[in-house]
């Protein structure tokens, strides 16, 4: 078996929803499980959350939806975006899995092949401007959601900075949402589930909680900005994933000699190196090197050269041997290694990181 996998913490992923449960209040919590959980595994977070507490899941695809009915987890399920004309079908097929639909076109698909009165979701775009209907065709889309035979459910946007507290724009995402809120409330369209915040918005604007939030990358204990951090600390959040490989070679380097693709780095004095068997292939960055550090044997170790597909090359000391534990994200001993530790350092954010860790490697439970 390779020597390099990813530990996934799935009771502090139940211990976070717990944590947003509390923060959200009387709001029902729906967990974000796009991407296979974030890079978490989609199935066993999907029931771990639900057992936890959370009344929905939210999904980018029709297929991630199918993947949690396959697991057996049957709560309702929310497709975040409009899916094509030609994947309604199989959505409809799938028992308690909505649609976001956001044009006429979608709203016909879907129409054309659920059982009459099937629940949708309207999405507005209030400012984002990736995907969604402008505020101003509220009432004409959910008029035509009714007379198309299905039912308005859900109504919600998206927010862009809420993770950035005091930005001007998610006060106006907030008002024209609350403006279209209120004209199809004055048309007699009213949606039960109603959503807007996100896990930056949850933290940070408690008039947005509405009657449901949408947490994402807050479920896996990382913040959603540098800003947040403090705050996510604070409500004591924990990170579920521990990235470990091992050392599988050592050997020394001459004052002069280069390290990796480039000649990146070079060594100043005789040096001690560990290659570990991880590299840009598995997730991480390649220019991580510049600032990169792992743990062995407990102590903070830097990475020299660049990252290459396969492999990383740290420099160690004569007290590390073939076989060591490298932990590149995740506690050793009295260390830790944060995702957004990470994510400074290669000028991203928490969500890439998490994302872009491999298929494969392994995931442990």
């Amino acid at each position: 078996m390779r020597p390099t996998w990813a530990d996934i913490d799935l009771a502090a992923i139940a211990h976070n929803v717990s944590v947003f449960l509390e923060v959200a209040g009387k709001s029902d919590l729906c967990a974000v499980v796009k991407a296979g959980a974030y890079g978490h595994g989609t199935g066993e977070v999907g029931r771990v959350v639900v057992e936890a507490g959370a009344k929905w899941l939210g999904v980018a695809l029709v297929d991630e939806a199918a993947e949690l009915r396959s697991a057996g987890i049957d709560v309702p399920i929310l497709v975040l975006s409009e899916p094509r004309p030609s994947e309604m079908a199989g959505l409809a097929e799938l028992a308690g899995v909505r649609p976001t639909v956001y044009s006429e076109a979608g709203v016909d698909a879907f129409a054309s092949v659920a059982p009459a009165g099937s629940p949708a979701h309207l999405k507005l775009d209030t400012g984002m401007n990736r995907v969604g209907a402008k505020p101003s065709d509220a009432v004409r889309l959910a008029g035509h959601i009714k007379e198309a035979g299905l039912t308005l459910e859900g109504l919600f946007t998206h927010f862009a900075s809420a993770d950035q507290p005091g930005d001007h724009l998610t006060g106006a995402q907030v008002e024209a949402f609350d403006g279209a809120l209120a004209e199809l409330s004055a048309a007699g369209l009213n949606p039960p589930v109603v959503h807007m915040a996100n896990t930056g918005a949850t933290l940070t604007r408690p008039d947005c909680h509405r009657s449901m939030v949408r947490i994402g990358i807050g479920l896996y204990g990382v913040e959603p900005s540098t800003a947040l951090r403090g705050v996510c600390a604070d409500l004591g959040l924990r990170q579920a994933v521990r990235l470990r490989s091992e050392v599988a070679h050592l050997h020394d380097v001459e004052a002069g000699g280069v390290v990796s693709y480039g000649r990146m780095w070079m060594a100043d004095r005789r040096t001690r190196l560990a290659t570990l068997p991880i590299g840009y292939a598995d997730g991480l960055t390649r220019s991580w090197w510049e600032h990169g550090q792992v743990l062995i044997g407990g102590r903070r170790r830097a990475v020299r050269g660049v990252i290459t597909m396969d492999q990383t090359v740290v420099e160690v000391d004569d007290r590390v041997a073939v076989g060591d534990e490298a932990v590149i994200l995740g506690g050793q001993g009295d260390g830790f290694l944060a995702v957004g530790e990470m994510a400074d350092a290669t000028g991203t954010i928490g969500y890439e990181v998490l994302a872009t860790v491999g298929s494969r490697v392994p995931r442990r439970y």
